[in-house]
């Protein structure tokens, strides 16, 4: 079907994907390791989501992981093997599985581990160690399962603390701070909101000769996927963002509040039927990102809904052909993505990916592996989309 160009005065409406979003190296490696252990006749059992993301424990269920909520329960079930996830265990799982003759398989993200062992460096030297996250959370768990003292504790707001007044005052029912705290942070966690937080503590510590020490340790790939949300709605000017992820994701959670927080509508969905049309209806511009454990396969699905979404509420004379594009500025990786592209095929820029892909550089213009579309080329004009909607790959 011929589509009419629009006109002046059409409003073109498309899909904008953020420069960096989906599958963290931390979740990379984890599934490497738990599906290079996958075996149907020797099942193992994550203690927990081996990362939290719905389709993907599916998955690795079909290939003999199955979860199980502790050592005990998994022995009981005829386990021989059990898994620490990509969030990390305190160090009681390791005894508990060595105690009931498991074999331990360790999935704990690096940068987990760094918080692990930087917490146990601060309490020895005497800190009252602070974990802003949430508490609930196997990660901050983990954390405070290493750090294996009961002058720590979890909290997200600053009344969550067991003190309720500065150093130096005094009264009735006040509670003030040792004169020593230390505060780290859960990786997923959002920077802004960490040092409104940390500002806080900080007043709440100093008076008197008190020492805080702030050790920021949200991992890069959170606050990446972060920046550039941020980057994509001041650029694109988003009227809503979908961020993809599991619901029990930290940092999916995270990017739907970036987006909330800087005046844009967000849902945070789980899968392509989540999709509401109501929250298209009106829209030019939709955003999308997704989480650390978000497999790009997902990320395709809800694009494709969204674009049929937005197809099906358009009339074909107000369809719009795809507009110029060029390369961001901002210099950085895309996983997936051809250098200096006007318009590809998204199947082909969020190619599920194979294992231990590592991501295209954007200085390569070698054609994807199993890709049909040639090597990236410049621009050159207006291009039309096979159907739908533009997408917008920046």
């Amino acid at each position: 079907m011929t589509v009419s160009p629009p006109s002046e005065s059409a409003a073109e409406r498309r899909i904008v994907v953020a420069d960096e979003l989906g599958y963290c190296w931390g979740v990379r490696r984890a599934l490497d390791i738990i599906e290079d252990a996958a075996d149907p006749t020797a099942p193992v059992a994550p203690i927990g989501d081996i990362i939290h993301n719905p389709q993907v424990v599916s998955r690795l269920r079909e290939r003999g992981v199955v979860g199980a909520e502790s050592v005990d329960a998994a022995a009981r079930e005829g386990f021989k093997r059990v898994a620490i996830t990509a969030h990390g265990m305190g160090p009681h799982l390791a005894q508990q599985a060595s105690e009931a003759h498991l074999e331990l398989i360790d999935t704990t993200c690096p940068l987990v581990t760094k918080v692990q062992r930087l917490a146990q460096k601060l309490v020895r030297q005497g800190y009252f160690l602070v974990v802003y996250g949430d508490s609930y959370h196997p990660e901050v768990k983990s954390v405070l399962g290493w750090a294996a003292t009961s002058k720590s504790v979890a909290a997200k707001h600053i009344e969550d603390l067991p003190w309720n007044a500065k150093r130096g005052e005094e009264g009735e029912g006040k509670i003030a701070p040792p004169r020593k705290v230390a505060l780290v942070s859960q990786t997923t966690k959002n920077v802004d909101e960490l040092m409104v937080f940390a500002l806080e503590l900080q007043a709440m510590v100093v008076p008197l000769g008190g020492e805080f020490r702030l050790c920021n340790t949200i991992c890069e790939p959170t606050s990446e996927r972060q920046n550039a949300l941020k980057r994509l709605i001041d650029r694109d000017h988003c009227d809503v963002v979908f961020a993809i992820g599991g619901r029990k994701s930290s940092n999916t959670a995270r990017l739907a509040e970036v987006a909330s927080h800087m005046g844009v509508e967000s849902h945070h969905i789980e899968r392509p039927e989540d999709i509401q049309a109501e929250w298209l209806e009106g829209k030019t511009t939709v955003g999308v990102t997704a989480g650390a454990s978000t497999p790009d396969q997902v990320i395709q699905q809800v694009v494709d809904t969204i674009a049929g979404c937005i197809t099906l509420a358009a009339s074909a004379p107000s369809t719009p052909t795809t507009s110029r594009r060029t390369r961001p500025e901002s210099p950085g990786i895309l996983p997936r993505m051809p250098p200096n592209c006007c318009l590809l095929p998204l199947a082909c820029c969020l190619a599920p990916p194979t294992a231990r892909t590592p991501p295209v550089h954007r200085s390569s213009s070698a054609p994807l592996e199993g890709c049909s579309v040639p090597p990236a080329r410049p621009c050159a004009g207006q291009r039309s989309t096979p159907s739908g909607p533009p997408v917008c790959l920046r």
